[in-house]
């Protein structure tokens, strides 16, 4: 069975960083409800205002891209990214 590690990163406004750590939290609880998948978050050392999220072990990609996006989207974590932001979505798994 292939697991897959997801890695997002993105920009997020400078005045939004306590708001962003409180919807991750949140998220992550309910992402991890619905899927059984542990989140975690990193900002970049050179740069606070790049965060990543991390998933490792995704067994069900289809479930999970489906139930990553409602939940980023029901938490509202596009709205605190830099304007014209997008966040980056990277797969990767173990070479075979």
């Amino acid at each position: 069975m292939t697991k897959i590690d997801y890695f997002i990163y993105y920009r997020i406004q400078s005045d939004r960083h306590v708001e962003l750590a409180a919807a991750l939290a949140t998220m992550h609880a309910s992402l991890q409800a619905a899927t059984g998948i542990v989140g975690r978050v990193l900002r970049r050392l050179d740069d606070p205002l790049t965060w990543m999220e991390i998933y490792e072990g995704v067994t069900d990609a289809r479930h999970f891209e489906v139930e990553l996006g409602l939940h980023a989207m029901h938490h509202g974590l596009h709205e605190v990214l830099e304007p014209g932001g997008v966040r980056h979505l990277e797969r990767f798994r173990n070479p075979d």
